[in-house]
């Protein structure tokens, strides 16, 4: 046996593993032998099947399976002996045509592709300056807050009629230059408050309907042309598919909701934040204003930890075998879907050049996760899932390490567990490094630039 190579460029090689019959003949005699004595066939006693028999209906599965083991334990020794760090699976070619006969022992050869992980340099990060948006928090979205709270919390009525402060649910249908239903048009369930309507018309228009009505409205005008409210909140698509959509939507009323809001009181205390931990109007908003800061400051490290992701994908130089990723991405992609267009190839190309700089950066940094991590982050989970506060687990706090402990034990969790504490620790690192400088912008540049 030995095994060639041949370099397609810096990183994808093709590899040929070539056999010859001693490689593999001693060990498909000793299997259909060893099977000769478990098989029983008409007309032989339980043990005494001829091996000719056997080797006549089972030879060639047997050898295929052989070659198969051979191939797989000689293609991972030599990845191993040449230190290649290595994508994925290698993908089969055919060497030459050939056919798997055991009656006819030959040579025979088996090709591969690899592709190869590159080496690079990541440049030093401590001369560069990004820009981090800052969004204060006032008095007045504050009051916006406790205003939701108290919506949120209180009592619901399902009147005929709406009234100025009222919820409608319903559903858009774009229209076409005849008042039709557009073909293709952008068609959302929506819900919305009556506050939000600008457009004093459009706004009667609206307050005017039943249930089960329609309207036609102008949808930019009726909501002040707010964009990214009437595309990702009001239609719930995307920029992508709103680019060439008309103005006029036909509104079919499905319901009305009034909410009589919550008194601010003690019971409305507890139900948001745990018997007891609030008392006062005063405290619940300072608790809003620090809950807003850490939630800001929250958003604005992730959009600085994607420009600075952004930065280093551009700037640093990683010769990727293209071709054979782009080939090992359709292999492993589910039966039945297509192949990935070009924007899909670019956009997993970025992420696997980010994959291969964030390993880099969390070896060349000793980045470590420990139980004790572990076990935090998990019960992040935890407590998020039942509805975000560990007052839930107050009578029974058993209960939430039970519920940890079964979260670290499952494999795909604890992994996804880790991966998500490195990678926080590799951002808070990288912003360590450079330099920012704070820019104080209103919540449309904050959430939409």
């Amino acid at each position: 046996m030995n095994i060639t190579q041949e370099k397609i460029n810096p990183n994808h090689l093709k590899v040929v593993v070539n056999l010859e019959p001693a490689d593999y003949s001693g060990k498909v005699d000793d299997e259909i032998k060893t099977l000769s004595r478990k098989i029983s066939i008409d007309g032989f006693r339980p043990g005494k099947v001829p091996a000719g028999i056997t080797k006549k209906l089972y030879g060639n599965s047997i050898l295929a399976d052989e070659l198969n083991k051979i191939i797989s334990d000689s293609l991972s020794n030599y990845i191993r002996e040449q230190e290649l760090k290595v994508f994925g699976q290698p993908l089969p070619f055919e060497a030459k045509q050939q056919q798997i006969d055991v009656q006819k022992p030959d040579a025979y050869a088996f090709g591969f592709e690899i592709g190869i992980m590159p080496d690079f340099e990541v440049p030093a990060l401590e001369s560069k300056t990004f820009e981090k948006k800052v969004l204060a928090v006032t008095d007045e979205m504050i009051n916006e807050e406790v205003d939701r709270l108290r919506s949120r919390f209180g009592e619901r009525e399902y009147p005929e009629l709406a009234g100025d402060e009222d919820i409608l649910t319903g559903k858009f249908e774009e229209l076409d230059e005849n008042a039709s239903t557009k073909e293709n048009g952008i068609n959302s369930a929506s819900s919305f408050s009556l506050k939000a309507i600008k457009d004093p018309i459009a706004r009667q228009q609206l307050m005017s309907l039943k249930k089960e009505e329609a309207t036609d409205i102008n949808i930019r005008s009726a909501f002040g042309n707010d964009e990214e409210m009437i595309i990702h909140h009001i239609l719930r698509t995307d920029h992508h598919a709103a680019e060439h959509m008309n103005d006029r939507f036909r509104f079919s009323l499905k319901n009305i909701i009034h909410v009589n809001p919550a008194e601010l009181n003690q019971e409305l205390f507890n139900k948001i934040y745990g018997e007891g931990l609030v008392t006062s109007e005063e405290q619940m908003k300072e608790k809003i204003r620090d809950d807003m800061n850490r939630e800001y400051q929250t958003f604005a490290n992730s959009k600085l930890d994607r420009e600075i992701q952004d930065a280093l994908i551009d700037e640093i130089k990683v010769e990727l075998p293209n071709e054979f990723l782009r080939r090992l991405l359709d292999e492993n992609r589910e039966e039945g879907n297509p192949s990935m267009d070009d924007q899909q190839f670019e956009s997993s190309l970025k992420q696997i050049k980010w994959d291969l700089i964030s390993d880099k950066l969390i070896h060349s940094n000793e980045l470590a996760v420990t139980d004790e991590e572990m076990a935090a982050e998990a019960m992040k989970d935890v407590v998020s899932y039942f509805g975000g506060s560990s007052s839930y687990f107050q009578g029974n706090p058993d209960s939430l390490n039970n519920l940890v402990d079964s979260l670290l034990k499952d494999e795909k969790n604890a992994s996804r567990l880790r991966s998500r504490v490195l990678n926080e620790k590799l951002q808070a690192l990288l912003r360590g490094k450079i330099k920012t400088e704070e820019k104080t912008v209103d919540e449309h540049e904050f959430f939409h630039h």
